[in-house]
């Protein structure tokens, strides 16, 4: 008897919890570079000063798994960032984000994200993205990260020293808009 009473309750929340759940996130992706990584990313290569908090780092997509290069696109974003709740599936929820080592403890010349690089919908294909840092002007760049591969579900991507390369390739060339 007790069974009748307790069954209805529990499938009501069960169902209210599915219709209350979260986007599907195939992959959520935290980046980080840690002192213990390596030396301080620097303003320019091999020299002494550590770049400040709030230079720009995007993030940058391997569509073609061909490595680093000046065709990649910047990881697209959703619809609506950076809740993401539309999609369109393959988008995210940011695509750059700014250094934050003074602000997190770290020092400058790291950065710890704020938050998870959230995939929507579906796990992109291939799921191969990068690091940019760049200039204050915000169009050249100084430092490449190496290109890391995604796994389903959360993931903490630490980079090492060992997977940065300096040297400005000019400005990146970002389409706004396909007609360009």
């Amino acid at each position: 008897m007790l069974r009748w009473f307790v069954a209805p309750p529990l499938i009501l929340l069960a169902l209210a919890a599915a219709a209350m759940a979260q986007p599907e996130f195939p992959f959520q992706a935290v980046w980080i570079y840690l002192p213990d990584s390596g030396a301080a990313l620097t303003t320019t290569c091999d020299g002494p000063l550590p770049i400040p908090d709030g230079r720009i780092v995007r993030v940058y997509w391997d569509a073609d798994s061909d490595g680093v290069d000046l065709t990649d696109p910047i990881a697209p974003l959703c619809d609506v960032p950076p809740q993401c709740e539309e999609g369109p599936p393959g988008t995210f929820n940011f695509n750059e984000f700014p250094m934050n080592g003074a602000a997190v403890g770290l020092g400058a010349g790291y950065f710890y994200a704020d938050y998870g690089m959230d995939s929507h919908g579906a796990m992109p294909d291939p799921p191969r993205y990068y690091l940019r840092i760049y200039e204050p002007d915000g169009v050249n760049f100084i430092w490449t990260s190496a290109v890391k591969t995604m796994t389903s579900g959360f993931q903490e991507v630490l980079l090492r020293h060992s997977d940065w390369t300096c040297g400005s390739g000019g400005p990146q060339c970002m389409v706004r808009d396909e007609h360009e």
